[in-house]
């Protein structure tokens, strides 16, 4: 079965996603915990939100990665050979990989919120 068959390999904007989709679901959580942990130590009531973050943020990385799998998956083609569904296949491994550290880049940020206090 050809790349260009499946339905990831056919859309640009989806391939893209699968790479770099746990690369943005990282750089906006840690974003939002930087913003919000000035205000638990304010309101430390609201911890619940960053558990939230942590969740959503993670769930967006694991869709990224099982789209990446699915890109591995369609292609038969070694990651050496030329053509674009070797290409595609080589995509899907970096996807899996930077998914995978992004992930755990993720969970650990979201155990500060269980360990550490936030007026430190």
């Amino acid at each position: 079965m050809s790349v260009s068959a499946g339905r990831i390999g056919r859309s640009p904007v989806a391939v893209w996603f699968a790479v770099t989709g746990g690369i943005g679901a990282w750089f906006v959580h840690l974003t939002f915990v930087a913003s919000v942990v000035r205000l638990l130590c304010d309101y430390p009531g609201w911890t619940w939100v960053l558990h939230v973050a942590t969740a959503l943020t993670a769930a967006v990385t694991l869709v990224a990665m099982a789209m990446s799998a699915a890109l591995v998956r369609e292609s038969r083609d070694p990651e050496d050979a030329d053509t674009p569904g070797a290409q595609l296949r080589f995509l899907g491994l970096l996807g899996l990989l930077v998914g995978a550290i992004n992930l755990a880049l993720i969970l650990l940020e979201g155990s500060y919120a269980i360990f550490l206090d936030p007026c430190a």
